[in-house]
């Protein structure tokens, strides 16, 4: 019997054949093939920074996130155990792309000497990425002479600070934390440890960039524009500090008189401390001027008005162990506290 069968029909059914069988060959789990799984995207990531801005009721938690090619919503996991018990939503409470981007929060109405524990969270149309936990302490408050009496005084930010009248001397009984000078001018914040090195001009920075529990570490420039303190105030120079210690029994036991009493804030030992002056120094540690920092627990150094050379100035400084009250020099480009007297 003769075939009639066309050769194009005959194509066209191998054809079929072969898409049928493609077809069916398909891997079910591709994601390119999947309508729920839009191209391109993928699973958000998450890491934990370090906290900042740390005191006794406040910090600051701090992420960094990518979207995956997606909008991926941003929250904090937050509380004071690792069930963490709170979830905040960052600034900002989005990103979208797939580039790296800085989230942060601000947490208020923490409690005093109370460890958390926080994690940020990113949240896409494919999946959850979490940030590695970490934890940290709130700073204990701070602790004033309660026998005494205090003033009060604010500076041009609005920041306030104690005062301490101590015989004929009236002092701040806290170290200033400004970062303005007294005629509105701003000072430079220096983080860079190169760039600190380097500072001929005012400027100023916080603790391992992090913290103003013992307020702002600033550099002699500052201190030498006679503006760093509030209108009727000024940075002690080195005969009002003489004039201190000397009011206190001198300077081999005034440090005993002047340091805030316990451990809250100085490193064990602390012992024989009174603070009967009131003047509760605080331990706020120090910056190199290659812009290390070091010593916050352990050390409190202030400066004083008075250069010694043209490449450093007169200091004072205590000690967790020792009752004396140092007097030393540093390098103008080092980075310590300060506290004012009334003019």
């Amino acid at each position: 019997m003769k075939n009639n069968l066309n050769p194009l029909y005959f194509l066209i059914i191998v054809f079929a054949v072969v898409a049928v069988l493609l077809h069916s060959c398909k891997k079910d789990d591709d994601p390119k093939d999947d309508p729920s799984t839009p191209s391109g995207r993928v699973k958000p990531t998450a890491t934990t920074n370090s906290p900042s801005w740390i005191r006794d009721t406040t910090a600051t938690l701090n992420g960094t996130v990518k979207a995956g090619n997606d909008t991926a919503a941003i929250v904090f996991e937050f509380g004071t155990s690792s069930d963490f018990g709170q979830v905040l939503e960052s600034i900002p409470g989005t990103v979208t792309g797939n580039e790296s981007e800085e989230v942060t929060i601000e947490v208020n109405g923490l409690d005093p000497g109370t460890t958390y524990f926080f994690r940020v969270r990113a949240i896409n149309s494919i999946d959850t990425a979490f940030g590695t936990a970490r934890t940290f302490n709130t700073f204990r408050p701070v602790i004033f002479k309660s026998s005494l009496s205090y003033g009060s005084l604010a500076d041009i930010e609005g920041n306030t600070y104690n005062t301490i009248a101590i015989r004929t001397q009236v002092w701040m009984a806290e170290n200033l934390r400004t970062a303005t000078l007294n005629d509105g001018t701003a000072i430079a914040q220096v983080s860079d440890a190169k760039a600190w090195e380097e500072l001929t001009t005012p400027g100023y920075c916080w603790y391992n960039n992090s913290s103003d529990v013992y307020g702002a570490l600033y550099n002699w420039h500052t201190v030498n524009t006679g503006k760093l303190c509030p209108d009727g105030w000024h940075v002690p120079d080195d005969e009002e500090w003489n004039l201190l210690t000397d009011y206190l029994g001198g300077a081999a036991v005034a440090g005993l008189l002047l340091r805030e009493e316990g451990t809250s804030h100085w490193q064990d030992p602390n012992a024989g401390v009174t603070n009967a002056s009131g003047f509760t120094a605080l331990p706020g540690g120090y910056r190199t001027y290659g812009g290390t920092f070091g010593s916050a627990g352990r050390y409190g150094y202030w400066w004083s008005a008075t250069q010694r050379t043209s490449a450093d100035a007169f200091i004072r400084a205590l000690s967790h162990n020792y009752s004396n009250t140092d007097r030393s020099s540093s390098n103008k480009k080092s980075g310590l506290s300060v506290r004012c007297v009334m003019d």
